[in-house]
């Protein structure tokens, strides 16, 4: 179900690339967290989900648990067309990045997301 963005097997700018985007995620503070309970979150009002024109869905920095460091879906909407990266702080709020196509941060929206907001707040960002 998801693609796992790791250093291992991948060109040497796509290396560097993800490398880069997990230290920032480290530098943000933002902890791990499980991937499939946060696709239960976004996918709880799935026609939203749908919407989004979800055609990949990637997580960064996977854990020997199955915890990841983020989760990235590209998305394509009338609006914008580009990757959302999704992250968990240790205050257990969700905070929402836009990326660009080198995995770099271009914007930081929506700080303190509470689980139950984070299917709104990406659609009021991107819709």
């Amino acid at each position: 179900m998801f693609v796992y963005l790791s250093t291992q097997k991948t060109n040497t700018k796509m290396e560097t690339q993800i490398s880069t985007l997990e230290q920032h995620i480290i530098d943000m503070g933002e902890r791990d967290f499980h991937p499939d309970e946060t696709m239960r979150v976004l996918t709880s009002n799935l026609m939203r989900f749908i919407s989004w024109g979800v055609s990949k869905i990637m997580v960064v920095g996977k854990c020997d648990d199955g915890y990841v460091k983020g989760m990235i879906l590209k998305v394509h909407t009338p609006r914008y067309k580009g990757m959302v990266l999704i992250t968990l702080s240790y205050l257990d709020y969700y905070q929402v990045r836009l990326l660009d196509s080198g995995f770099n941060v271009t914007d930081i929206r929506n700080h303190d997301i509470m689980f139950d907001e984070l299917v709104g707040e990406i659609t009021d960002l991107i819709i």
